[in-house]
């Protein structure tokens, strides 16, 4: 076997064990583009959503609104992040992608997730500037209580929305989140655009929270997804989505009451 000893040793040993690319397709071409498009497209929400809504639709009919009571609201986000998280897993294992490369590993845990209890007040805080912003400058689109979560009625109620916030929230929106800034990151013009361009699109998806929701949920896509690209890792999203969203579902219950 030939030493290399022409100075690029370390170099040519890199280019013999990296793998070659598929026949016909260069690293960032087109179809790597198309692809990670198609790809960001299957899991932006709008599939799983028309695929989620077809029983519910079947079942409660085409014209009844999904916030017609909290079972409803609540078994929709379920299926939802279900369907969601199922067509993540089943992309990752086409392109042979572990979790890892999401941000999903244990590693320095503890400091991720106090990293992520720390964001939970500056959520609160910037929810607070938006609802008096809105009450300001725009008080006809001002709420101060979150249609959505006024179908909360009982304390069983309450349980179930904890569980939606804990899975649909702190677990399948950073898991969603994170293997799009990714895509956006390998063939998408960076991740930085795509915290951009994601984070409004999350927002938009939060339309039924009205103008002030929406603009409360841009900044929280923000807030997460830099977080994320910052540090690498999922854990310190998910502990403050998740602990934001169950902090705020009790501060309703206990501190506005269910609506009468």
């Amino acid at each position: 076997m030939a030493r290399l000893t022409d100075g690029h040793g370390v170099d040519s040993v890199m280019r013999i064990m990296e793998p070659e690319p598929p026949a016909g397709r260069l690293p960032g071409s087109w179809m790597d583009r198309l692809q990670a498009l198609l790809e960001v497209l299957l899991l932006s929400g709008l599939v799983s959503g028309f695929v989620a809504s077809l029983p519910f639709s079947a079942i409660h009919g085409a014209g009844t609104p999904l916030t017609a009571s909290a079972k409803s609201v609540s078994t929709f986000l379920l299926l939802e992040a279900s369907i969601c998280l199922i067509l993540l897993l089943l992309v990752l294992h086409m392109n042979r992608e572990p979790l890892r490369d999401l941000g999903v590993r244990p590693d320095r845990w503890p400091s991720h997730a106090v990293v992520g209890l720390a964001l939970v007040p500056v959520l609160f805080l910037t929810n607070g500037i938006v609802a008096f912003s809105f009450k300001l400058l725009l008080p006809k689109y001002f709420l101060d209580r979150n249609p959505l979560v006024d179908v909360i009625r009982t304390p069983q109620d309450l349980i179930i929305f904890l569980c939606v916030a804990l899975f649909a929230g702190g677990i399948k929106e950073e898991l969603q989140r994170a293997f799009i800034l990714n895509r956006f990151r390998q063939h998408l013009g960076g991740a930085w655009l795509g915290l951009v361009v994601w984070s409004l699109a999350f927002g938009a998806g939060h339309y039924i929270q009205g103008p002030q929701g929406v603009v409360a949920a841009s900044i929280y896509g923000l807030v997460f997804g830099g977080v994320y690209l910052a540090r690498g890792s999922l854990v310190a999203p998910v502990v403050a989505h998740a602990t934001y969203d169950a902090v705020a579902l009790m501060g309703y219950w206990f501190l506005l009451g269910p609506l009468k």
